[in-house]
Parts: structure tokens; sequence; C-alpha cells
């Protein structure tokens, strides 16, 4: 015949609950919950103490007490000897004994710092990995902020000085000098001055980006705003880069200049020279 113990085993495995469910639910110790299963109630702590264990377990696994504490042939669990007075003789004794139950019920009680199970441990791992890529990510976020705003500044500083560097090349013309006229009786004839050299005057209608080469010497470089005027003087070459072609018109030799690409056109390799700058004029506009 099968034991009480195993019986309440039983019908706790066949409700899929195990002891350390019981123990967090009850507070009591898995070894106290093992002794009840093994029939071993001389390892729990005795009289009114094991009543009290043996019915919160029995509870905790969806059974009534009633039923089950009837069945134990102890003293401790009779329901009439929660009422019987207990007797003179031998009182000191079972008062200490009583007092010993209550130390060793209390300490078994006491809440201790069970395992987390493998679901928690795994969700704790979930949040401090979730919690620290947020963090690395503000952070990363936090440094590129920073970078850019050190490469802005960077790029400012640098158009800056290059606008300073530009306007302290450029080279002023020399005024023209005139041939003295020669007067005669009739008539007063001027002779022109021949053209010398490449003179470029350059006028930005929008931002561009640009790059001038005088005689093979780079004299204008970066990105100049609308409203910009430079000047630039050659003896025989002139080479020119634009990243906005439609957006700068020009006077070469003082004379207007035909367009050199459409507005936003990347046009490179521009090569004037004292031979070919007459090709570079607005027919149009050029004095009759």
């Amino acid at each position: 015949m099968e034991s009480i113990g195993k019986e309440l085993q039983r019908e706790r495995e066949a409700r899929g609950i195990s002891l350390k469910d019981i123990s967090l639910q009850t507070k009591i110790g898995l070894r106290h919950l093992e002794a009840i299963e093994n029939d071993r109630l001389d390892l729990l702590p005795g009289g009114f103490f094991t009543r009290h264990i043996l019915k919160a377990y029995i509870s905790a696994i969806g059974l009534k007490p009633e039923d089950w504490l009837s069945r134990y042939d102890l003293p401790g669990l009779r329901p009439s000897s929660q009422d019987q007075p207990p007797s003179r003789k031998g009182s000191q004794s079972r008062k200490e004994q009583a007092a010993d139950n209550i130390k060793y019920y209390l300490a078994s009680r006491e809440k201790k710092a069970e395992p987390l199970p493998d679901e928690q441990k795994k969700e704790l791992r979930l949040d401090k990995i979730v919690w620290i890529t947020l963090s690395v990510i503000v952070l990363c976020l936090f440094v590129f902020l920073i970078y850019l705003s050190i490469q802005t500044t960077r790029k400012n500083v640098e158009a800056r000085k290059a606008g300073e560097k530009v306007q302290a090349e450029v080279t002023i013309p020399a005024e023209e000098t005139l041939v003295p006229a020669e007067i005669t009786t009739t008539e007063t004839v001027v002779q022109p001055q021949p053209i010398q050299g490449l003179q470029l005057e350059l006028s930005f209608e929008e931002d561009c980006w640009i790059q001038v080469y005088a005689d093979g010497n780079l004299i204008v470089d970066g990105l100049k705003q609308e409203g910009f005027r430079i000047q630039v003087r050659a003896e025989a070459e002139l080479v020119i880069n634009l990243g906005n072609a439609g957006g700068i018109s020009f006077r070469l030799n003082g004379q207007p200049g035909k367009r050199l690409g459409k507005r936003g056109a990347v046009v490179k390799n521009i090569m004037i020279t004292r031979d070919n700058w007459t090709e570079f004029l607005d027919q149009e506009k050029a004095p009759e």
C-alpha cells in the first residue's frame, strides 16, 4: 500500500507543481517538503508547527487539508489536541521544547535568497543588453554630432582663409598707358596699344567652386559666394575649372565673354591663350 507521503507526491506531480514552487509560495524549506513526501515527519519541528507545515503543503497542491490530516496517526495532528491543555507534569520540559520548536520554525520561514529562475535571468540579461546597446547608440550619435560640428567649423575657416588668400594673390591690372597722339594739321590719329597678356575679370552670379591657373600657377581655388568679384592676369595662358559653369560671367581683356556652360554643369580644363582668347568673347555683345 502506498504511503501518505507518496500519495501526496503523486498528487503534486499530477498537477505539474514542483517543490521549489511550493517553497516559494509557502516559505517552507525544501528539506521539510521532502521530509513530508518521504514520510519523515520526525524531521519537522513537531506539534502545532508540523500541522501548520502539512496544512500549507496540502493546500499548495490544491487538496483539502482536513481530508488528509486525519490520516496521520500523530498526537500533534489530531484536531482535538489543539484544545487539550498540557498536563502539569513535565510542563517545564514542554515549554523548553516549544521554545526550541518556535526558533526552529521561525528560522525555516526566514526569507532566503532563492536563486532566480532561468526565465528571469534571461529577462535581466536582455534588459542589460538593451540598455547597453541604447547607451552605445546615444554615445555614437553624440560623438558624430561633435565631429560634424568640428568639420563644419574647419571648412568655414578654410574657406575664409582661401578667400583671403585669393584676394591677396589677385593681380590688379596696371593702368593702360595711351600712346601719345600725333597731331597733324588735318586730323588727330590715335594709335591703339596692342593687347599684351590676358586680363580676366570674374563676377559670381551664384555660388560656384572654381580653380584658375595663370601661366601654370594656381591663383584661385575654392568655393566663391554670389556677388564675389576677382581679377586674374596672365602673360600667356589661363586654365579654368568650374563646378557651376552657368553661375559666373566674365570679361576677357575688357570685353564681355560668352557663357562657359549651363547652370550646375561641371566644366574643366578651359584653356585660354593669347592665340584663342577671342573665341571666348560674346560676339553679340562685342563692340562694333
